[in-house]
Protein backbone atom coordinates (compact mmCIF):
# COMPACT_ATOMS: atom_id res chain seq x y z
CA UNK A 1 0.00 0.00 0.00
CA UNK A 2 1.40 3.36 -1.13
CA UNK A 3 0.10 6.91 1.05
CA UNK A 4 -0.64 9.59 -0.72
CA UNK A 5 -2.90 12.31 -1.79
CA UNK A 6 -6.48 11.25 -3.53
CA UNK A 7 -7.32 14.80 -5.14
CA UNK A 8 -10.13 16.13 -6.83
CA UNK A 9 -8.90 19.07 -9.67
CA UNK A 10 -11.32 21.56 -11.75
CA UNK A 11 -10.37 23.82 -14.60
CA UNK A 12 -12.58 26.66 -15.28
CA UNK A 13 -11.96 26.04 -19.53
CA UNK A 14 -13.79 22.56 -18.49
CA UNK A 15 -16.88 23.68 -16.93
CA UNK A 16 -18.88 20.08 -14.91
CA UNK A 17 -15.85 17.84 -15.41
CA UNK A 18 -13.96 17.10 -12.55
CA UNK A 19 -10.20 14.99 -12.70
CA UNK A 20 -10.19 12.86 -9.98
CA UNK A 21 -6.39 11.12 -9.52
CA UNK A 22 -4.03 10.53 -6.87
CA UNK A 23 -0.38 11.26 -6.22
CA UNK A 24 2.43 10.36 -2.98
CA UNK A 25 3.76 14.04 -3.38
CA UNK A 26 2.14 17.67 -3.41
CA UNK A 27 -1.28 17.64 -5.44
CA UNK A 28 -1.10 21.33 -5.97
CA UNK A 29 2.11 20.78 -7.71
CA UNK A 30 0.57 17.53 -9.56
CA UNK A 31 -1.99 20.46 -10.88
CA UNK A 32 0.79 22.57 -12.41
CA UNK A 33 2.48 19.52 -13.91
CA UNK A 34 -1.36 18.83 -15.70
CA UNK A 35 -2.10 22.23 -16.51
CA UNK A 36 -0.48 22.70 -20.04
CA UNK A 37 0.10 25.66 -22.67
CA UNK A 38 -2.87 23.86 -24.45
CA UNK A 39 -5.10 24.68 -21.53
CA UNK A 40 -6.46 28.15 -21.35
CA UNK A 41 -6.75 28.18 -17.63
CA UNK A 42 -5.08 26.08 -15.04
CA UNK A 43 -6.19 23.31 -12.82
CA UNK A 44 -7.52 23.73 -9.04
CA UNK A 45 -7.16 21.41 -5.92
CA UNK A 46 -11.02 21.80 -5.38
CA UNK A 47 -10.24 19.12 -2.47
CA UNK A 48 -7.72 16.42 -1.47
CA UNK A 49 -7.58 13.81 1.17
CA UNK A 50 -4.43 11.49 2.60
CA UNK A 51 -5.08 7.93 2.69
CA UNK A 52 -2.67 5.41 4.03
CA UNK A 53 -3.57 3.18 0.69
CA UNK A 54 -4.34 6.05 -2.28
CA UNK A 55 -4.21 3.78 -5.14
CA UNK A 56 -7.16 1.83 -3.62
CA UNK A 57 -9.29 4.63 -2.82
CA UNK A 58 -8.51 6.39 -6.02
CA UNK A 59 -9.51 3.02 -7.42
CA UNK A 60 -13.15 2.87 -5.04
CA UNK A 61 -14.37 6.35 -6.32
CA UNK A 62 -13.57 5.62 -10.18
CA UNK A 63 -15.51 2.45 -9.58
CA UNK A 64 -18.46 4.93 -8.19
CA UNK A 65 -18.91 6.92 -10.46
CA UNK A 66 -17.95 4.72 -13.08
CA UNK A 67 -21.47 5.75 -14.99
CA UNK A 68 -20.51 9.43 -15.20
CA UNK A 69 -16.98 8.70 -16.58
CA UNK A 70 -16.18 10.79 -19.62
CA UNK A 71 -14.02 8.69 -21.08
CA UNK A 72 -12.64 5.09 -20.12
CA UNK A 73 -9.40 5.68 -19.71
CA UNK A 74 -9.14 9.46 -18.65
CA UNK A 75 -9.99 10.49 -15.23
CA UNK A 76 -12.70 12.77 -15.79
CA UNK A 77 -16.08 12.76 -14.37
CA UNK A 78 -19.11 14.60 -14.83
CA UNK A 79 -20.70 14.61 -11.43
CA UNK A 80 -21.25 17.22 -8.92
CA UNK A 81 -18.61 18.51 -6.96
CA UNK A 82 -20.29 18.52 -3.49
CA UNK A 83 -21.31 15.21 -3.71
CA UNK A 84 -17.86 13.75 -5.19
CA UNK A 85 -15.98 15.47 -2.24
CA UNK A 86 -18.78 13.61 0.29
CA UNK A 87 -18.26 10.43 -1.37
CA UNK A 88 -14.30 10.47 -1.12
CA UNK A 89 -14.68 11.55 2.74
CA UNK A 90 -17.22 8.74 2.96
CA UNK A 91 -14.89 6.03 1.40
CA UNK A 92 -11.47 7.48 2.69
CA UNK A 93 -10.57 5.53 5.86
CA UNK A 94 -9.38 6.90 9.41
CA UNK A 95 -5.54 6.87 9.23
CA UNK A 96 -3.98 4.82 11.91
CA UNK A 97 -2.18 7.52 13.41
CA UNK A 98 -4.32 10.52 14.05
CA UNK A 99 -1.33 13.21 13.09
CA UNK A 100 -1.87 11.92 9.41
CA UNK A 101 -5.32 12.75 9.27
CA UNK A 102 -5.62 15.78 6.64
CA UNK A 103 -8.35 17.24 4.11
CA UNK A 104 -8.08 20.73 2.38
CA UNK A 105 -11.04 21.77 0.06
CA UNK A 106 -10.77 25.35 -1.63
CA UNK A 107 -13.51 27.68 -1.39
CA UNK A 108 -12.10 30.54 -3.57
CA UNK A 109 -14.77 30.29 -6.40
CA UNK A 110 -17.34 30.62 -3.21
CA UNK A 111 -15.95 33.45 -1.94
CA UNK A 112 -15.64 35.76 -4.73
CA UNK A 113 -19.15 34.89 -5.14
CA UNK A 114 -20.24 36.17 -2.01
CA UNK A 115 -17.37 38.87 -1.78
CA UNK A 116 -17.57 40.15 -5.31
CA UNK A 117 -14.51 42.35 -5.33
CA UNK A 118 -13.44 43.04 -1.90
CA UNK A 119 -10.45 39.87 -2.35
CA UNK A 120 -7.32 41.12 -2.59
CA UNK A 121 -6.33 40.94 -6.33
CA UNK A 122 -2.79 38.90 -5.69
CA UNK A 123 -4.87 36.10 -3.90
CA UNK A 124 -4.93 32.46 -5.96
CA UNK A 125 -5.67 30.24 -3.31
CA UNK A 126 -7.94 30.25 -0.38
CA UNK A 127 -8.60 26.74 1.48
CA UNK A 128 -9.87 25.66 4.98
CA UNK A 129 -7.32 22.97 5.74
CA UNK A 130 -7.70 20.46 8.44
CA UNK A 131 -6.19 17.60 10.79
CA UNK A 132 -7.23 15.72 13.61
CA UNK A 133 -6.73 18.71 15.90
CA UNK A 134 -5.96 21.61 13.97
CA UNK A 135 -8.16 23.96 11.47
CA UNK A 136 -6.34 26.60 9.15
CA UNK A 137 -6.88 28.77 6.48
CA UNK A 138 -4.87 28.96 4.12
CA UNK A 139 -3.80 31.53 1.72
CA UNK A 140 -1.67 31.80 -1.56
CA UNK A 141 -0.59 35.29 -3.47
CA UNK A 142 0.92 35.45 -6.42
CA UNK A 143 3.28 37.67 -7.56
CA UNK A 144 4.52 38.17 -10.93
CA UNK A 145 8.33 39.51 -10.94
CA UNK A 146 10.37 40.61 -14.12
CA UNK A 147 6.90 39.73 -16.67
CA UNK A 148 7.84 35.87 -16.42
CA UNK A 149 8.41 34.74 -12.61
CA UNK A 150 5.83 34.11 -10.56
CA UNK A 151 6.77 33.71 -6.69
CA UNK A 152 3.97 32.32 -4.35
CA UNK A 153 3.42 33.07 -1.04
CA UNK A 154 1.06 30.53 0.66
CA UNK A 155 0.29 31.30 4.80
CA UNK A 156 -1.83 29.04 7.06
CA UNK A 157 -3.58 30.86 9.62
CA UNK A 158 -4.95 28.59 13.01
CA UNK A 159 -8.26 29.34 13.60
CA UNK A 160 -8.86 28.25 16.76
CA UNK A 161 -8.29 31.97 18.23
CA UNK A 162 -11.99 32.84 17.05
CA UNK A 163 -14.66 31.53 19.03
CA UNK A 164 -18.33 30.88 18.71
CA UNK A 165 -20.77 32.20 20.62
CA UNK A 166 -19.86 29.91 23.30
CA UNK A 167 -16.51 31.93 24.93
CA UNK A 168 -15.01 28.02 25.17
CA UNK A 169 -16.18 26.72 21.54
CA UNK A 170 -13.82 27.59 18.61
CA UNK A 171 -16.29 28.95 15.79
CA UNK A 172 -14.37 26.39 13.55
CA UNK A 173 -13.97 23.60 15.64
CA UNK A 174 -11.70 20.38 14.13
CA UNK A 175 -14.64 17.93 15.55
CA UNK A 176 -16.56 19.16 12.57
CA UNK A 177 -16.04 18.15 9.16
CA UNK A 178 -13.61 20.36 6.93
CA UNK A 179 -16.65 20.83 4.25
CA UNK A 180 -18.38 21.94 7.18
CA UNK A 181 -15.71 24.78 8.54
CA UNK A 182 -15.43 25.39 4.82
CA UNK A 183 -19.11 26.22 4.27
CA UNK A 184 -19.37 27.89 7.71
CA UNK A 185 -16.87 30.25 6.71
CA UNK A 186 -17.70 31.56 3.51
CA UNK A 187 -22.26 31.44 4.31
CA UNK A 188 -21.56 32.84 8.48
CA UNK A 189 -18.61 34.07 8.84
CA UNK A 190 -19.24 38.15 8.22
CA UNK A 191 -17.19 40.43 6.56
CA UNK A 192 -16.38 42.45 9.47
CA UNK A 193 -15.12 39.64 10.89
CA UNK A 194 -12.95 38.79 7.99
CA UNK A 195 -11.02 42.25 8.18
CA UNK A 196 -10.53 41.95 11.61
CA UNK A 197 -9.15 38.48 11.62
CA UNK A 198 -7.52 37.99 8.34
CA UNK A 199 -6.17 39.74 5.74
CA UNK A 200 -8.26 38.45 2.89
CA UNK A 201 -9.83 42.14 1.72
CA UNK A 202 -7.83 44.82 -0.19
CA UNK A 203 -7.65 48.12 1.94
CA UNK A 204 -10.62 49.84 0.55
CA UNK A 205 -12.73 47.13 0.63
CA UNK A 206 -11.69 47.00 4.92
CA UNK A 207 -12.60 50.85 4.57
CA UNK A 208 -15.78 50.74 3.40
CA UNK A 209 -16.95 47.67 5.50
CA UNK A 210 -15.21 48.93 8.44
CA UNK A 211 -17.43 52.14 7.83
CA UNK A 212 -20.51 49.79 7.02
CA UNK A 213 -20.29 47.23 9.72
CA UNK A 214 -17.90 48.80 12.83
CA UNK A 215 -19.97 48.54 16.06
CA UNK A 216 -18.09 52.44 17.00
CA UNK A 217 -19.66 53.79 13.93
CA UNK A 218 -23.16 52.65 14.32
CA UNK A 219 -22.67 54.67 16.92
CA UNK A 220 -22.47 58.01 15.70
CA UNK A 221 -18.08 58.25 16.99
CA UNK A 222 -16.02 59.77 14.67
CA UNK A 223 -12.99 58.23 15.30
CA UNK A 224 -12.36 54.74 13.13
CA UNK A 225 -10.36 52.97 15.44
CA UNK A 226 -8.68 50.57 12.52
CA UNK A 227 -8.06 54.04 10.29
CA UNK A 228 -7.67 56.95 12.46
CA UNK A 229 -6.77 60.13 10.37
CA UNK A 230 -3.36 62.05 10.07
CA UNK A 231 -4.92 64.66 11.77
CA UNK A 232 -6.66 62.39 14.20
CA UNK A 233 -3.16 60.91 14.87
CA UNK A 234 -1.58 64.45 15.29
CA UNK A 235 -3.60 65.20 18.72
CA UNK A 236 -2.20 62.17 20.71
Amino acid sequence: MRSGYVYILINHSMPGLLKIGKTTRDSRARARELSTTALPMPYIVAFEVFSESCDILEKEVHARLADFRVVGNREFFRYPLDKTIQLLIQLSAPPSEGNSEYAAVDILDRLVAKCKTDLAPDIVAVRIVQKQDRVWLEVTREEEIAGYLKDQLIKRSDLAFIMGEECDQSFFPPSDSVLENARRFVEEYDPFSIIMTTDLFHEEACKRIDRELNPIYKEGQQTNPLYSSPATDSKR
